[in-house]
């Protein structure tokens, strides 16, 4: 009896250690090997690029310092330099264009005056994520200037030089213009960065009103140039995101 019995349990467990001992063979032909899968990016420049989300508007103010070029009575043209600051406003349409709108006025330095009024375009062709971004812009102008006009009397006399005189007339004018400039821009946080350029500006200016003798009549016309360096400080508000919101600009 006890010989039938663990003949059964031997014919039971066999086949179980069979197939759990058993070696397979390979398979040829059925497929190649999977490849494996590539590494993710890194995490460090993923996290920074999902950190922050810049804001469209921007605000700026710098220093000015222009060179201006005016005709004077008798022919010839007379240059000063003149000391003021701006403040510009940008509204950014894409990465690389922007809409702005300048104001100025120059009021120390030389016996003139300037303020004026610019909106126009910028250009960055690199993206935001460099630190240091070259810049074009391009501007409509409108412009207020007073300046000073020293003017030869023709009599005899021991003010201003040995047997003559001078007199001076306040000019005041308004008129239109075009700017056109370029820059760099180096970040300096992710909200601050300085910027620095040089812009040239042409306008066509109308004499409106003078004080003094009279020897530029009043609605006179005359082309006015200016050369302006700029240096100055611009804020663009971010704010944090967590990495499950869209970071879209």
């Amino acid at each position: 009896m006890r010989t039938r019995a663990l003949l059964v349990i031997t014919m039971l467990t066999l086949p179980s250690l069979v197939s759990g001992q058993g070696a397979r063979l390979p398979r040829v032909g059925r497929g190649s090997v999977p490849q494996a899968a590539p590494l993710p990016p890194e995490a460090g420049p993923v996290a920074r690029a999902l950190a922050y989300k810049r804001s469209r508007w921007s605000a700026e103010g710098y220093s000015l310092i222009s060179s201006h070029q005016l005709p004077v009575p008798g022919g010839g043209t007379s240059s000063y330099t003149t000391f003021g600051t701006g403040t510009r406003a940008d509204y950014r349409y894409t990465d690389h264009v922007s809409a702005t709108l300048d104001l100025t006025a120059s009021v120390f330095g030389a016996p003139t005056i300037t303020a004026t009024a610019e909106a126009g375009a910028r250009f960055h062709p690199l993206p935001w994520e460099q630190t240091l971004r070259p810049f074009f812009d391009v501007r409509a102008a409108y412009m207020y200037l007073y300046d000073e006009i020293v003017t030869p009397m023709g009599t005899s006399g021991r003010i201003g030089g040995a047997n003559q005189q001078y007199y001076e007339t306040g000019r005041y004018s308004r008129g239109f213009g075009s700017v056109l400039g370029t820059g760099v821009e180096y970040s300096l946080t992710s909200s601050l960065a300085l910027t620095t350029g040089l812009s040239a500006m042409r306008g066509r200016m109308t004499t409106y009103r003078q004080s003094g003798p009279a020897t530029v009549p009043t609605g006179s016309s005359y082309w006015m140039t200016s050369f302006r360096y700029t240096l100055g400080l611009r804020y663009n508000p971010v704010r944090a995101l967590h990495l499950a919101q869209n970071p879209t600009k």
